[in-house]
């Protein structure tokens, strides 16, 4: 039986790695939502946030502390001798 001449020919090429690509795009989607989901819980659209005032009463101790005076040094003078003002050999 002479089945003639091929028309189609198919090529299967394995390559060994099946894409993996599906993981990254789930991922990125489900945090998406997390992100969304935070931004209206603690936007107050969910009611989640409170915006009641909270009002802490803590006792904190008196201090008193003596008064500071800080007295900074005169500048000293530089290492160099100065140089007398030249003077006027007139006598004016």
């Amino acid at each position: 039986m002479d089945e003639g001449p091929v028309e189609r020919e198919t090529v299967v090429v394995d390559t060994g790695s099946r894409g993996g690509g599906g993981g990254a795009i789930v991922a990125i989607v489900v945090v998406l939502a997390l992100a969304v989901l935070a931004f209206l819980f603690f936007g107050g659209y969910l009611g989640g946030a409170n915006k009641g005032d909270i009002n802490v009463n803590v006792a904190l101790p008196e201090v008193n502390l003596p008064p500071i005076h800080v007295d900074n040094p005169t500048t000293t003078q530089p290492s160099q001798p100065q140089q007398q003002p030249a003077t006027n050999q007139s006598g004016k």
